[in-house]
């Protein structure tokens, strides 16, 4: 989902694009065809039209005069702009070179830097903080509290499994846990629901996921259902308080579907991303490249939170001064409530 498999899509279009180009006529690289390509390819398999309540053709009414012959990379960048941020999507997004700022849709048009949290202040309340592998983080803040930040679910379920044995073991007897992913921005769905297993003492329906299968605007799988239940051997089923923010994203965000469907867990922080789908890439005549999310994901109660995020049981956020000043006021206040 993906920040998550955005570089494995990104090299399947590639590929896609290559045997393509030896079976179809090669596409002109000009403005107007660009335009089209663009256009054309949202049109056939972006999945959230109907979520939105955008009519794509009247886009392309509104748009498609702007663009001739003579229009240029910078006027192109533009109109691509102002097409696809009614969107509001996280992962749609276009690249054009490798160092520029991305043609963004969604939250990160504004958002640039993460001013909310920052990691390089935790072990000021975690003494013993101690990395595990590249994703995960933990250490006691307390006698009784236990700290663990998830990075991102990039790793293999194999790592998590080992890593959730080892450290669920070490902490079964404690108080209460944070689980921190206020940075988290996604990895694998599978390997997310596997994670908020270890937290689960029953099974819970949290998600139903649908995906594109054709061009048109309801050509859609059936619908998918997603559980959490309890995973692995040992399992955290006390108290939890969940960290998220607005750079929560993809399969950090499926991750909180899952663990809010739990009694013992309670959501802290600001509102997640708002991106939950999977995405995809395709190649434009110009080498550039565009993004855009191809399923439908809804929540237990049957709403879509694309473009709006989870909220929060407890909305708590912390300002830039407070982190500049080293102070989490978020997680102290997650300390509060679990003592």
């Amino acid at each position: 989902m993906n920040t998550k498999l955005i570089l494995i899509s990104f090299m399947a279009m590639l590929l896609v694009s290559c045997e393509e180009s030896l079976i179809e006529p090669e596409i002109p690289n000009d403005p107007v065809s660009n335009f089209e390509e663009m256009w054309k390819g949202y049109d056939e398999w972006y999945g959230l039209f109907g979520v939105k309540a955008i009519d794509w053709k009247k886009v392309y009414q509104e748009f498609r005069p702007m663009v001739n012959a003579n229009t240029t990379d910078e006027e192109l960048k533009n109109i691509f702009h102002d097409m696809i941020d009614p969107l509001n999507d996280n992962h749609t997004y276009i690249i054009t070179t490798s160092n520029e700022p991305r043609i963004e849709s969604g939250i990160f048009d504004t958002l640039k830097v993460q001013t909310d949290f920052s990691l390089d202040i935790i072990p000021k309340y975690v003494p013993d903080f101690t990395h595990y592998g590249a994703a995960i983080d933990y250490g006691t803040i307390e006698v009784n509290i236990v700290y663990i930040h998830l990075g991102d679910f990039i790793p293999s379920q194999k790592f998590f499994e080992q890593a959730m044995d080892e450290i669920v073991e070490k902490l079964k007897d404690t108080k209460g846990i944070v689980v921190d992913i206020r940075d988290n921005p996604g990895g694998n769905d599978a390997t997310a629901q596997y994670v908020a297993g270890r937290f689960a003492a029953s099974r819970h329906l949290y998600m139903n996921v649908r995906k594109k299968n054709g061009p048109g605007h309801f050509d859609f799988t059936n619908v998918i259902p997603w559980h959490v239940e309890p995973t692995g051997g040992t399992r955290y089923t006390k108290p939890v308080i969940l960290l998220t923010s607005r750079w929560t994203e993809s399969a950090g965000e499926t991750f909180t579907l899952a663990m809010n469907e739990l009694e013992n867990i309670t959501q802290m922080g600001d509102y997640t991303s708002g991106g939950f789908s999977d995405n995809i890439a395709r190649e434009l005549p110009n080498g550039w490249f565009y993004f855009m999310s191809i399923g439908d994901y809804r929540a237990a109660d049957g709403e879509s939170y694309e473009g709006i995020g989870i909220k929060p049981e407890i909305d708590l956020v912390n300002s830039k001064e407070d982190i500049l000043s080293s102070t989490d006021k978020v997680l102290e206040k997650a300390i509060e409530i679990l003592q």
